[in-house]
């Protein structure tokens, strides 16, 4: 029976990843059909739509976690923190490698230093309120994610008016789809997805465990690249579409989401003491957006930059196993 259920869980894993690209390809589809019947930048709804989409599940598990059980929210940080990181350094560099991305100008100005503002906000308030996460502190981060979303608002906007007087390749009068077919594309797409990723989980779990591998390293490894599945497919499929900001507005909208809102509102429901990992985890987010930040600028992410982001990820991922060997020691 056991080796049935091994069996069923190997099919289950194929499953889950032929969900997942399906459902990005929809998705994708149905997300840049918006984008034209907006008569906004791609990039615009790569850092709303498809970047809360695609951290929904990682929100829902984070503020119901929260919610449940507040002893265990220092927890919901650190995953938070490391979700952070492994977009960057995993989904964006595995996306580089597979298809090399051409980087937008206007992602230069605005969006990578909000980035980079939002990764030294969070250490400096932790700080400030002597190493805290308080529910004041997670007004004022949900006071960011306001201002951030004003601001995207307000350049969709301006887009629009832009749009009427000129027309370009990124912002056409003509969507591939209706309405109602975009909507339903984009929706259905994503719960395709959110579904395969949560499949891919859990068969992957089963797995690990019927091979021995540790508890431990299966949060570290299985679950954590498994919950970033939606966010990884997504891009890939973004940019092997020629989508590239699509691709690069989902990892940056899902960072600044996971940070602002999803943080924000986890402190203001329950307040947490933040330990030195965690400080040192928030520099590590730090580093990792200034890197980013740094190849971008440049104009393109090639593979050279994507097998360095993943490189440097399996050197974060050595030092937390070791971290958290030597504490369990």
């Amino acid at each position: 029976m056991t080796i049935l259920y091994m069996l069923l869980a190997i099919v289950g894993l194929i499953a889950s990843f032929i969900l997942l690209v399906k459902g990005a390809d929809y998705f994708v589809d149905g997300c840049v059909s918006i984008a034209k019947l907006l008569k906004v930048p791609n990039l615009i709804i790569g850092l709303t739509i498809v970047a809360m989409g695609t951290s929904a599940p990682e929100a829902a598990v984070s503020i119901s976690g929260a919610i449940k059980d507040p002893s265990n929210a220092g927890i919901t940080l650190g995953n938070l923190l490391g979700s952070n990181i492994l977009n960057i350094l995993i989904i964006l560099g595995i996306s580089a490698i597979i298809v090399p991305m051409n980087v937008d100008k206007s992602l230069l100005k605005k969006d990578f230093p909000i980035l980079i503002g939002s990764a030294i906000i969070v250490p400096l308030l932790f700080w400030a309120f002597g190493y805290k996460g308080t529910r004041l502190t997670g007004v004022i981060i949900l006071a960011f994610f306001a201002v951030f979303m004003i601001w995207t608002i307000m350049n969709a906007l301006s887009s629009r008016k832009q749009a009427k007087n000129a027309v370009s390749d990124d912002v056409s009068d003509d969507a591939s789809m209706s309405k109602l077919k975009s909507i339903i594309y984009a929706v259905c797409g994503l719960a395709v997805v959110i579904g395969g990723g949560q499949l891919a989980v859990y068969c992957a779990k089963y797995i690990a465990r019927g091979i021995g591998i540790s508890e431990t390293l299966i949060g570290l490894t299985v679950v954590a690249l498994g919950t970033s599945l939606p966010e990884l497919i997504t891009s890939v499929v973004a940019a092997k579409k020629g989508n590239s900001d699509l691709a690069l507005g989902n990892v940056i909208g899902s960072n600044l989401f996971n940070v602002l809102f999803v943080l924000g509102l986890s402190l203001l429901i329950s307040p947490i003491s933040v330990t030195m990992d965690n400080m040192l985890d928030a520099l590590v987010v730090l580093a990792t957006s200034i890197l980013c930040y740094v190849f971008a600028a440049t104009g393109k992410m090639g593979r050279v930059k994507g097998i360095v982001f993943v490189l440097c990820y399996l050197v974060y991922l050595t030092y937390i196993i070791a971290r958290d060997f030597m504490v369990v020691i």
